[in-house]
């Protein structure tokens, strides 16, 4: 009978499983935003080609751990679509800008359809656990910053790209803490919901 309810709360909420279980792979993801934040915060005057190359290796390495981590431990159920679809969004597009030869009005949409595609993801995937989860606010508010980011960018579209840059360096240092603490409160709230 015990082991019958720790199957059964502990499948009610998959994605919180693959994410409990993942929790260094969405940690790496948080030290990359981290990273590229404090790059770009401290270096906003890099050229336009130097910025965009980092951005698309931060976008490919991103979604590729973000892809590798929803099929790594979602291999039994699809039940972190949510991060693999926003992995393949956030790949794509860091594949696009590194191939793809781009002026800075073409950079800030691809930016743009980025921010919103993963940011809808990462709401998505926030609602997909359970509410009293400190990682579901988390991922919540790192949807939100993505939106937030992709909002403010066609806002100013032709704002000087030092701002573009600190605007997203400050994103980037926002949602890689906001990652880092859902990569410590996932494994947490998995113990919590398994609990009887």
């Amino acid at each position: 009978m015990l082991t019958s309810g720790l199957a059964t709360r502990s499948t009610e909420y998959p994605l919180l499983v693959t994410l409990g279980k993942s929790w260094w792979m969405l940690a790496l993801r948080g030290t990359l935003a981290l990273l590229l934040g404090v790059l770009m915060l401290g270096r906003p005057y890099w050229p336009l080609n130097l910025l965009v190359a980092l951005f698309g290796i931060y976008a490919l390495l991103d979604g590729t751990w973000a892809i590798v981590s929803a099929l790594w431990v979602g291999r039994m159920r699809f039940a972190a679509w949510p991060v693999l679809f926003e992995g393949l969004a956030s790949a794509a597009v860091g594949i696009f800008a590194l191939t793809w030869p781009l002026i800075p009005r073409e950079l800030v949409l691809v930016i743009a359809t980025w921010g919103l595609l993963t940011g809808v993801m990462e709401v998505t995937a926030g609602f997909r656990v359970p509410p009293r989860s400190a990682g579901r606010w988390l991922l919540v508010t790192g949807g939100v910053c993505s939106l937030f980011l992709t909002g403010l960018i066609l806002a100013l579209p032709h704002a000087m790209t030092p701002s573009l840059v600190r605007i997203m360096g400050a994103y980037a240092v926002i949602f890689g803490i906001s990652l880092w603490a859902a990569a410590r409160a996932f494994p947490e709230a998995l113990l919590r919901e398994r609990s009887p």
